[in-house]
């Protein structure tokens, strides 16, 4: 059995190595590969760890010998899922590690924005002291939390949420109920809440998800978080709402546009460069779920499966 880390990873500590070597040969790869060496490196493995390379259909046509693969996040959007069902290739996810770790940073970047926290520190480091008007602001408490994704981030996020006495509305497409969440249709969610946060997957059904109207439909004191991918929400728009004051803030993880965006220019963003999983405790619970999931596929079963072909354990 041989195992790879196909690529760089964040966060291997020496314990994990050891486990891997348990299970058959293990290397890891300190790069990140263009996509002929990652094919190369693929079919020369049983069992792949991905963490930064995306994989696309054409590069699974030629992939051979690969068996399983292991995402190292919860993000899907690295592979093409259904060519690597196709190829008879089972790929799992992390889906627990960062559930808390991610909720309080939608916390930290909503604070951030809502009290003016950057600018706050400017001034002071500029001398500035008691001074009161460019900073007031509304409690949290009594406000609408609108939770877009009801998942265990969601939910995690909606705890926190009713810690600061908001109301919690959420919704999600497959209707199922989320203790503490009043589900509602997303466009009425985006109309009546006073902060919305994104919990979904990124992929072809939800890229755009938060079009130019359904943004130009939120209220004007209102502010969006994201700590998902940027793509799920039309940047343009959001700039512009921003920019002209018909959108009060946003916090944002990630950003479709890394250099020059326009988004940049505006005070009434702040952002965080992908980093809304990464604490300590979630990285090291980020580990015991990956070995979980290589263990599993070793001893003849598969869990945490995203490609909906082996979802029954074939």
């Amino acid at each position: 059995m041989r195992i790879i880390y196909l690529d760089e990873p964040t966060y291997l500590p020496d314990s994990f190595v050891r486990e891997m070597e348990k299970l058959g040969e293990f290397e890891v790869y300190d790069d990140r590969p263009d996509e002929e060496t990652a094919v190369r490196r693929l079919s020369a493995a049983d069992i792949a760890m991905v963490e930064w390379t995306p994989l696309r259909a054409r590069m699974f046509r030629q992939i051979r010998r690969l068996q399983y693969i292991s995402l190292v996040m919860t993000s899907c959007d690295l592979v093409d899922l259904e060519a690597a069902g196709a190829a008879g290739i089972p790929v799992s996810n992390c889906p627990v590690y960062s559930a808390q770790s991610v909720a309080e940073h939608v916390f930290a970047l909503l604070l951030a924005v809502h009290r003016k926290i950057i600018k706050a520190d400017a001034l002071v480091r500029k001398g500035g002291s008691h001074i009161y008007g460019p900073f007031l602001a509304s409690e949290l408490s009594g406000q609408t939390f609108g939770v877009i994704g009801t998942g265990r981030i969601g939910q995690a996020a909606a705890r926190i949420a009713r810690g600061f006495g908001m109301k919690v509305i959420g919704t999600n497409r497959s209707g199922r109920p989320a203790e503490g969440i009043e589900l509602k249709g997303l466009q009425e969610l985006v109309r009546e809440s006073d902060v919305i946060s994104l919990h979904v997957p990124a992929n072809n059904s939800t890229e755009g998800l938060l079009t130019a109207e359904l943004l130009a439909s939120m209220k004007p004191s209102a502010l969006l978080i994201n700590t998902c991918r940027g793509r799920l929400v039309d940047e343009g728009a959001l700039y512009t709402l921003l920019k002209e004051k018909r959108l009060a803030g946003a916090g944002l993880d990630d950003v479709t546009t890394v250099r020059h965006n326009p988004l940049y220019a505006l005070d009434n963003v702040v952002f965080t460069p992908g980093t809304a999983w990464y604490t300590r405790t979630a990285r090291e619970a980020n580990m015991e779920e990956l070995l979980g999931n290589i263990q599993s596929y070793v001893q003849g079963a598969v869990r945490n499966i995203v490609n909906g072909e082996f979802l029954d354990g074939k």
